[in-house]
Order: structure tokens, then sequence, then C-alpha cells
């Protein structure tokens, strides 16, 4: 009877898998990191995932029964039992019933990528899993308790970053003269990181995981340097500063409770920075979105390229380049604003479609000291890859630059000019001077150094074009082109927030950089 049972379950598996099923593979980024694409089947709207290739990708095992229909997915000493055409499993102590069954396909089982997604298994496995059934790329991400390590050189100080769940406790130390040591008693970590700084301050830092802690190592350039450990809230996170050797620090103002605050011998505390208000809301048309304004700072323009009815470039998968750009936009808005170290505008701030000369203009009239626009690009090549920084030409680099350029240029028509009348107009105007070319192509190629020294994509370095937007814009300027839509690999880490987090951390070093060598940072402390 048992067997006739289990003959039925497969044989309406089969006859349900069969109705318009359809073999997929799902492109995937595991911790900001591209992975082997997985096998999937579609049914409907809904789809399910390789239950083997599932197990991998978790870190965990699967087995498989077919005699008894059974599926085990194991896990650090714990397993979810799944049965063949039944919703039901079992996760810890709660029966959680899933959107459907499990599949049977050529003699493998599939598991409804819906249930990775719910919070159950979420809870269960300490991995945060997202699905884009659009472009069908899987996120998964390890849950921890201590962030990526951010770090930027500032001209007094080298500072490193980590988040911090609420509850995360740490204790900084002195490693000798050479370093210093952060432990966070029983913290995790995504995965294990290490770079090379080499700015004169700190050498590198590694963060990794131990069975009882994770752990925060930081080399110095030079013995007997000073340092504070302090945390700041929304998001809480805790900033190690490394000074230069000619530099005492002062003890800024922690947000955090005193015992979370670890320092050398520091100054009496220094004045309070001034405060930085938090962007404005959306405008619904063209309006910029301005930090409260300070003539004592710089004032740089973040521009998200296309928008609205020009969505720009499209992915392999659908994915189209103007929310790219804005996700990327709003996270370096985010970051500087984070900072406290400039104000800041951002041409568009949802959705909406900007003119190319609207651009322009609103960096002019805001006093713009920098113009930065981020874009995706695109190739009919699809192995082509890689990331690019542009800054103004009359004449571009090479013909891809140029077809590059008149891609981009190509919006005018949307906007309901001709090409040709652009063209004349912006020679009788008074275009970037010889000294705001120079400087963008400064901080292009310093940019282009601090991303290649935090990606894994190909560096396929700076380049010119006549680009409008870069024309009509009386500051230094560059136009970012992250990486190529039309390859499958860039198009899925384009989507990955964190992996997104990596360019912009680029992008905010390479300004950093530039900053100190025109001056513009004195001192430390924000």
């Amino acid at each position: 009877m048992r067997a006739l049972r289990w003959a039925l379950i497969v044989g309406l598996t089969l006859a349900v898998g069969a109705a318009g099923a359809m073999a997929e593979e799902l492109s995937v980024i595991a911790n900001g990191e591209y992975r082997d694409a997985v096998n999937a089947y579609k049914v409907g709207s809904s789809y399910y995932l390789n239950a083997k290739e599932a197990g991998q990708l978790y870190g965990g095992q699967v087995y498989w029964y077919p005699v008894s229909g059974r599926v085990q997915f194991s896990l650090r000493g714990r397993a979810l039992q799944f049965v063949v055409g039944s919703p039901q499993v079992q996760v810890g102590p709660k029966m959680v019933t899933m959107d459907s069954g499990v599949l049977l396909r050529t003699s493998q089982a599939f598991i409804p990528v819906s249930f990775f997604e719910g919070d159950e298994f979420s809870d269960w496995a300490g991995v945060d899993t997202t699905f884009n059934a659009r472009t069908r790329l899987l996120t998964v991400d390890r849950r921890a308790s201590v962030g990526e390590v951010r770090w930027f050189s500032y001209k007094d100080y080298t500072r490193l970053t980590l988040e911090l769940t609420p509850r995360a406790q740490f204790a900084a130390s002195a490693r000798g003269v050479g370093g210093l040591e952060v432990s966070f008693p029983l913290g995790t970590i995504a995965g294990s990181e290490q770079a090379d700084i080499d700015d004169g301050i700190v050498s590198y830092y590694s963060l990794t995981q131990g069975s009882k802690a994770a752990k925060l190592s930081v080399k110095f350039a030079k013995r007997g340097l000073q340092w504070q450990a302090k945390t700041f809230k929304n998001p809480r996170r805790l900033v190690v500063d490394v000074f230069k050797a000619d530099v005492v620090p002062t003890q800024e103002e922690a947000q955090a409770p005193a015992p979370e605050i670890a320092a050398k011998p520091a100054a009496p505390p220094a004045p309070p920075a001034p405060a930085v208000s938090t962007p404005a809301a959306a405008a619904p048309s063209i309006g910029p979105v301005i930090t409260k304004s300070d003539h004592a700072r710089r004032k740089i323009v973040i521009d998200a390229g296309h928008g609205g009815k020009d969505p720009g470039a499209t992915g392999v998968r659908g994915t189209e380049e103007k929310d790219i750009n804005l996700k990327a936009a709003l996270e370096l808005a985010r970051l500087l604003k984070e900072e406290g170290t400039f104000d800041v505008m951002l041409t568009r701030a949802d959705d909406t479609f900007v003119p190319l000369s609207d651009r322009s203009r609103l960096a002019n009239e805001f006093g713009a000291d920098l113009f930065v626009s981020l874009h995706c690009n695109a190739s009919p090549h699809k192995r082509d890859n890689g990331f690019e920084v542009y800054f103004l030409s009359e004449k571009a680099t090479d013909p891809a630059a140029q077809q590059l350029a008149d891609f981009e240029n190509s919006v005018v028509e949307l906007e309901g000019k001709n090409k040709q009348d652009v063209d004349a107009e912006l020679l009788l105007m008074e275009m970037s001077k010889t000294e705001n070319v120079n400087a963008g192509s400064e901080l292009a190629g310093l940019m282009a150094k601090e991303l290649q020294r935090r990606l894994d994509i190909a560096d396929n370095g700076v380049k010119q074009a006549g680009f409008y937007v870069l024309r009509g814009t009386h500051a230094p300027a560059i136009l970012f082109e992250m990486a190529y839509l039309t390859n499958k690999r860039d198009e899925a880490k384009l989507e990955s927030a964190k992996y997104r987090r990596r360019l912009v951390d680029g992008v905010y070093a390479g300004i950093l950089d530039y900053a100190k060598r025109q001056g513009w940072l004195t001192g430390a402390g924000k």
C-alpha cells in the first residue's frame, strides 16, 4: 500500500511537472561574489531549485532517498526533511507549509525557491535569500553580526568602518607598537577578507573568523602610531581611525556608551563638528536634492544616468540601467552624508527623466566642485566586461569610446532636440576650461586606482570622449561606467547590493584622494 501511494505521488508530481514546466538556469550572487549558475524548473510563475545544488549553495548537504521520496537537508548538525509532492516541512519546532510541494523531475528533487526566501528558513540557516524572477537572479547573503570592512584614506588618518548588529560586542587593543586588534566575541562575518592599503599610515588589514570570535587585525605602516576606536549610530558601526605619526588625535564625542570606546591616550575633546542635514525628499520633477549648505565644505554633484522614459542599457536578463544607476547614486549620497565631509546634490532621486542640459545646469547653479555621473555599459559582444572611467575630450580615446558617447548623447532625441543644434550650442558656450579637463583626468585616474583595489572585475582604464553631460558642466567632471549589463556576470554583480557598495566605496575613495591633493581636507576628524 505504501509503495502504491508513493507511485501515485510520483505520477502526480511528474504530471504536474510536465504541464508547462521549463528548465531554467538561475544566476547566483553569494556574499557579493558571482557563483556558477544553478539549475531550476519553472512551473507557471513558480520557480523550483535543484535540491542538491541548493545544499552546495548554502553550505549544507542534501540526501535524496528515491524509494521513500524523502529529501533531507542537513546544515551544521541540524536537518530539514521534505517529501516529494508535500508542501509540509519541519523547520526546528515549527511545521511550515510551503507555497507548493517538492517537485520531482528527471529523478531529481526541486524545492520551491520561495521556501528559501522565507523567514523560517532564513532564521534556521542564518542566511538571507532574495530572488528576482524578472532577471532570474538569486542573491544569497550569510547573516553576520560584523559587516565588511570599508576603508578610506584621509589627509591625517586612515579610517576603517564595520557595521555591527545591536548586540555585537568588541574589544580593541594595541598589538605591540606596530598594529592593533579588535576582537568580536561570538561575532560572525560573511567571509574572511584582507586588503593592502599601503597609504603611509596603514599597511594592511585582515578580518577573520575564529571558533569563538571574529577578529580584525590592522598593521601600521610605521611603529607607534596612535589610534582611536569608537561606535556611531544609524547604522550602528565601529570606526577605527589610525593617525599619521605627527598627528595627535582628539577624542571626539562618541554616540555609543562609554564602555564601547577604546583608544590610546588622546587630547581633550574638540568642539563638535557642524551638523549635516539629511537629503531632502525627491522633488516630483527635476528639482535637486541638496544637503544643508556650508560654504566651508566642497560641493559634489552625483548624477544617476538616464531615468523615466529613458531606461538606458538593458541587461541580458532584462535589468534596466536607470535602476542600477539610481541605486548606486543613492548609496554614494548616503555615504557622503554619513562621513559629513562634503555637501552633495543628486540630479535625480527617483525614476525621473532629466534632460542632459538640466543635469549640467543644476550642477552649475549649485556651484559644483566635482561632478560624477554614474552609468552602466553595454556591448554587442557578450564577453566585454569591466569598468571604465571617462573624462571630457572632444576626441574619443578609441572607436568604442566614441560609440559609447554617441549612445549616451542620443538621449537628446528624447528631449525633442536635434544633435547638430546641441553640438553648435555647446561650441558657442564657454566650455569646460582646460584646468577642469585636466582635473577631471586626475580624478578619473585616482578613482580607477581605488576601484581596482576593491573590485574583482576587469579595469578597462581611463578614457576620453565628448559626453554632453560633461561638456556643459563647469567643474571637473567624470563619467563612470560601472560594468557591462550585457555581460551576465557583470549584470548579476550590479544587481547585488553588496557589490554595488564596493563600487561606491571605490568612487568615494577616489574623491577623497583627489580632495587630499587639492588641500580640501584639513586636519583629522569629521
